[in-house]
C-alpha cells in the first residue's frame, strides 16, 4: 500500500457516493434516516456531483502533484478528519443515522488515517 493507492481508493469511495447521490438519491438519503423531499433530492444530487468532482481530483492528484504528494496527502487527511467530525456530530445529535452515516464515518476515518500515515514520510 502507498499514498498513490490511498488516493485512488478514496476516488472509488467518492464515485460510489456520487452514484448514490446522483442516481439513487431517494434511497441514498433515506438510508441516512431522512425523508426525501423534492428539495432534499435536489440537494442530494448536488452533493452527488460534488462527490464526483472530488473523486476525479483524488484520482488525478497523484499524477499531477509530483514531489508534493505527501503534502497533499496531509491536506486530504485533514479534510477526512473534518468530515469524520461533522458526520459524528450528525450521528450524535440524531441528524443522521443508518447505513449512509455509519459506513461513511468508518470509511472516511480509515482513509483519513491512511492519508496521514502514508504522508508522514
Amino acid at each position: 500500500m502507498n499514498l498513490r493507492n490511498i488516493f485512488k481508493g478514496y476516488a472509488v469511495l467518492g464515485i460510489l457516493n456520487a452514484i448514490g447521490g446522483l442516481f439513487f438519491t431517494a434511497s441514498f438519503l433515506g438510508s441516512a434516516g431522512w425523508t426525501p423531499t423534492p428539495e432534499l433530492i435536489t440537494l442530494g444530487q448536488f452533493m452527488g456531483m460534488t462527490f464526483l468532482i472530488i473523486a476525479i481530483w483524488s484520482w488525478r492528484i497523484p499524477d499531477i502533484v509530483g514531489d508534493a504528494l505527501n503534502s497533499m496527502g496531509m491536506l486530504w487527511a485533514l479534510g477526512g478528519l473534518l468530515w469524520v467530525v461533522i458526520i459524528a456530530f450528525h450521528i450524535i445529535t440524531g441528524a443522521a443515522a443508518g447505513a449512509t452515516a455509519y459506513v461513511n464515518i468508518v470509511l472516511t476515518g480509515l482513509f483519513a488515517a491512511g492519508f496521514y500515515f502514508y504522508s508522514k514520510n
